[in-house]
């Protein structure tokens, strides 16, 4: 799954091409990250990493509310990640478990967040109170990496992150789009 800087870019350029812009969208869009709920990504196998199974969450959430459309859409956000960005790199799993990938997501976060102007202070403001269970320590832990200014060399996520965080933003829309009278 991508950083928080990644699904922040991706939620902003949902929303705007979509006309949804309230806070319960963005929020939505971090949520399966942070939530306290064991499978709240619902995985299944992928081509090289397990993925979320996006026909179950088309079923089981109210697309029509915003919160759980930006679920849906960090959802999307993370199977299109992980099918076509990362195996570009790295179809090696350790690379998680070991921690490299998180790690280069603190490298490149900045960037993004400076790409797609994100106003990290009004995003800390949205992101720091939900109605739901969440994990604190995560939720934490991602707006300080959503405020990092680390910058470095990376291995496995380069340059082009930029243009895949653009053009799965319109497939994006256009799965959303597909959804019909679901939302």
């Amino acid at each position: 799954m991508p950083s928080i800087a990644v699904h922040m870019a991706v939620a902003k350029l949902v929303g705007e091409k979509i006309n949804i812009t309230d806070q319960l969208f963005i929020k939505g869009n971090l949520l399966p990250d942070i939530i306290n709920l064991d499978d709240s990504h619902h995985k299944i196998d992928g081509k090289y990493f397990l993925i979320p199974d996006i026909s179950y969450f088309k079923e089981h959430l109210d697309l029509k509310n915003n919160l759980y459309l930006g679920y849906y859409t960090h959802l999307l956000l993370d199977k299109y990640f992980l099918e076509e960005y990362l195996p570009k790199y790295t179809t090696d799993i350790n690379n998680f478990n070991n921690g490299t990938i998180y790690k280069e997501y603190d490298l490149i976060n900045y960037e993004i967040v400076n790409e797609f102007n994100l106003d990290v202070d009004y995003l800390t403001k949205i992101l720091s109170d939900y109605d739901v269970d969440v994990n604190k320590n995560i939720l934490e832990n991602n707006i300080k990496f959503l405020h990092s200014k680390n910058k470095g060399n990376t291995e496995y996520l380069k340059s082009d992150i930029m243009e895949f965080i653009k053009d799965i933003s319109n497939t994006i829309v256009n799965d959303i789009k597909d959804l019909g009278d679901l939302i």
